[in-house]
C-alpha cells in the first residue's frame, strides 16, 4: 500500500524511489509523488511564482464565450479557463512542474495492485456558496462525468473524463472526509487525469439547485467566484476571501473575447488587456521592442499537426510522400515567425517527459524521396483536398502545405475555414475535404499519454473519426501498447516504449504528419506580475498569484 506519512527513505519501496528517480524529483517531487501536500511558507503551492501586488482588475484576452461554464461541457477555451479559476480538483499540476501534487485531496494511498485510490480531502475547505467540502460533492462532480445519463449535464455534454470513467469500477464515500476510486485496470495517469478541467469539484448544494444550468451558476473552492458573464464578450470573477491559499492579491478577473489580431496586439500595448495566449505569432517582433510588455519565454508544449484520412488516401506511400513534402522549416519561419522548432521528438514535444530525438527522421523533408514515392503508388498529378482554419497560424502553414504538395506532383485543392466550424468539419468523416486537416493539439495534462496516447489510439476522435487509422489492418494493436506504455514509470524505459508506438505509427500507418512544435504565445504587460504563465500557454488559468 503506497500511504501516508511519507516513510523515511530507508523504509520507502524500491518502486516509489525509482518513480522519484526517474521523474526528476528534489525532496518536494518526493513528497508529492506519494500524495502529500507540498506547500511553501507563504502557503502557496509548489512551484507556484510569487505573490504580486494587492488591487486592481487583471483582464485576460480569451478565445471565445458562450457564457457556460461547466466543466463537463466544452464551448470555447476561454469558457474552460474561467472554470480553472472557480473550481479545483483533487489533484493538481502547476506545469511548472509536470507532476500531479495534492489539492483538495490532502493526500491519497494506492493500493499494492495499484486499483484502489483512497483520497482524504482537505479538512474546512469552503465553497463560494459558503458550504464545505465533503466526499458528496466530489462523488456528485465526478459521477457526472462517468454517467452519462446524469440529470445534472446539459445537451450535448462532453464529458472530459469520461475515458476515466469506463475503467472504474466503483467510487464510493468511506466517510465525509474520504473518497474511495476502485479501477477496473490499473491507470498511473489517473492522479493527472483528475488534475484536468473535467476533475474540478462542484458544490453539490449547486449542483443540486441549479441542475443542468449549473454552467450559468458555477460553484467551486477555487480562488475566483462566478459573477457575470455574457456570451460573446466577457466573463467576470471576483476573488474570493476564503480561498484556502488565501485570497487573491487582484480583486477581479476579467476574462474578455477579443478575436481580431491586430485588436489583440492593439490592447495588449495599450493596456487594455493585461495578458493572453493568444497573441498572433507575427506581431513577436514587435511586442519583444515595446518595453509596456512583456514576451514571456515558454517551452514549446504543443503540436501543430496535420492530420491525413486513410479513408480518403489509402495507399501508405502517397501519405508518406504528404508527409516527406511537408517543408517544416518554412512553417517555423513564416507560420509561427520563429516561435517554434521542427518536430524533433514527433508527437512528443520538447516541454514534456518523453520527448526523444532519435525520432527526427519521421519528420524529415526529402522532395525527391516524396516524388520517388508518389510515381511508385502511380499517383502523380492526382487531386488532394486540404482544410485548415482560417486563424493564428493556420492560414499560413496552409499555403506552405499546398504549395509542397504541388511541388511533388499533387493537385491541392484548399478551404480555409472559419474557426467556430471547424471542429464540425473535422468531426464529419463525410466533408469532401476531410483528407488533409491542419489542427494542432495542446497539453492540457503534460504527458506522452496526452499526446500519443489520444492521436494514436485507434479508437476516438483522432483514430478513428478523424484519420480512419481503425480500418487500417493491425491498428488495434496500439490500444494495448499504449495502455502499457502509460503505466510504466516515468524514465528511460517509458520513453522508449512511447518511442517504439510513434516509430510504428508513422512507418507503418502515417496518418499524423507532424508540423512544428510550438507554445501559444502569452504576452503580458509588463505591471502584471505573478501569473502562472506556463500553465496559461498551455491554456489552463491560474491566477491567484497574479497582480497589476
Amino acid at each position: 500500500m503506497q500511504q501516508n506519512p511519507v516513510p523515511r527513505a530507508t523504509d520507502m519501496s524500491r518502486r516509489t524511489l525509482l518513480r522519484g528517480a526517474g521523474l526528476g524529483f528534489g525532496l518536494t517531487g518526493l513528497l508529492s509523488a506519494c500524495g502529500i501536500a507540498a506547500e511553501n511558507t507563504d502557503g502557496q503551492p509548489d512551484g507556484q511564482p510569487a505573490a504580486a501586488a494587492a488591487g486592481g482588475t487583471l483582464t485576460l484576452g480569451i478565445d471565445a464565450t458562450s457564457a457556460v461554464i461547466d466543466p463537463a461541457f466544452y464551448t470555447s477555451i476561454g469558457d474552460w479557463m474561467a472554470v480553472d479559476c472557480v473550481c479545483r480538483g483533487l489533484t493538481f499540476i502547476s506545469f511548472e512542474t509536470n507532476e500531479p501534487t495534492p489539492d483538495l485531496a490532502e493526500s491519497w494511498k494506492i493500493s499494492d495492485d495499484e486499483l484502489t485510490y483512497t483520497f482524504t480531502l482537505r479538512k474546512g475547505v469552503t465553497f463560494h456558496d459558503g458550504t464545505t467540502l465533503t466526499s458528496a460533492d466530489v462523488l456528485a462532480s465526478l459521477n457526472r462525468q462517468f454517467d452519462p445519463e446524469d440529470k445534472t449535464l446539459p445537451k450535448g455534454a462532453s464529458r472530459p473524463l469520461a475515458s476515466v470513467g469506463t475503467n472504474v469500477e466503483s467510487l464510493k464515500a468511506v466517510d465525509e472526509g474520504t473518497v474511495e476510486m476502485v479501477l477496473k485496470k490499473a491507470d498511473r495517469t489517473v492522479l493527472a487525469r483528475l488534475s484536468d478541467i473535467g476533475g474540478r469539484i462542484i458544490s453539490k448544494a449547486a449542483l443540486d439547485k441549479h441542475g443542468a444550468e449549473i454552467g450559468k451558476n458555477l460553484v467551486g473552492t477555487g480562488p475566483f467566484t462566478y459573477s457575470a458573464a455574457t456570451a460573446g464578450q466577457s466573463i467576470t470573477l471576483e476573488a474570493f476571501d476564503g480561498f484556502r491559499l488565501g485570497r487573491p492579491p487582484i480583486d477581479r478577473l476579467v476574462l474578455r473575447q477579443v478575436q481580431d489580431p491586430s485588436t489583440i496586439v492593439g490592447s495588449l500595448l495599450s493596456g487594455d488587456l493585461s495578458a493572453t495566449q493568444f497573441t498572433p505569432y507575427s506581431a513577436v517582433g514587435q511586442m519583444k521592442q515595446d518595453d509596456s510588455v512583456t514576451v514571456q519565454n515558454i517551452p514549446y508544449g504543443f503540436d501543430a499537426i496535420m492530420m491525413i484520412d486513410a479513408r480518403r488516401i489509402p495507399e501508405l506511400k502517397v501519405r508518406q510522400a504528404i508527409n516527406l513534402a511537408v517543408d517544416r522549416a518554412a512553417i517555423v519561419a513564416q507560420a509561427f515567425f520563429g516561435v517554434g522548432a521542427e518536430p524533433a521528438g514527433y508527437a512528443v514535444p520538447p516541454a514534456q517527459n518523453g520527448h526523444d530525438t532519435s525520432l527526427a527522421d519521421l519528420s524529415k523533408h526529402d522532395v525527391e524521396g516524396a516524388k520517388r514515392l508518389l510515381a511508385e503508388a502511380g499517383a502523380v498529378g492526382r487531386e488532394v483536398r486540404l482544410m485548415a482554419p482560417s486563424d493564428t497560424w493556420h492560414a499560413k502553414a496552409a499555403q506552405i502545405v499546398a504549395q509542397n504538395l504541388s511541388d511533388i506532383g499533387l493537385k491541392v485543392k484548399s478551404d480555409s475555414v472559419d474557426p467556430s466550424t471547424y471542429f464540425t468539419r473535422l468531426a464529419d468523416k463525410d466533408d469532401e475535404f476531410h483528407e488533409l486537416m491542419i489542427w494542432e493539439r495542446n497539453s492540457y495534462i503534460p504527458d506522452p499519454d496526452n499526446m500519443v496516447g489520444s492521436m494514436a489510439a485507434p479508437t476516438g476522435l483522432y483514430g478513428s473519426t478523424i484519420t480512419g487509422m481503425d480500418t487500417l489492418d493491425g491498428a488495434d494493436a496500439f490500444a494495448a501498447d499504449l495502455f502499457e506504455a502509460k503505466n510504466l514509470p516515468d524514465g528511460p524505459e517509458r520513453t522508449a516504449a512511447y518511442s517504439k508506438i510513434q516509430r510504428r505509427w508513422a512507418e507503418e500507418y502515417m496518418v499524423l504528419s507532424m508540423l512544428a512544435c510550438s507554445t501559444n504565445l502569452v504576452v503580458s504587460g509588463a505591471q502584471v506580475k505573478g501569473m502562472n504563465v506556463k500553465a496559461l500557454s498551455n491554456h489552463r488559468c491560474f491566477m491567484e498569484q497574479a497582480g497589476v
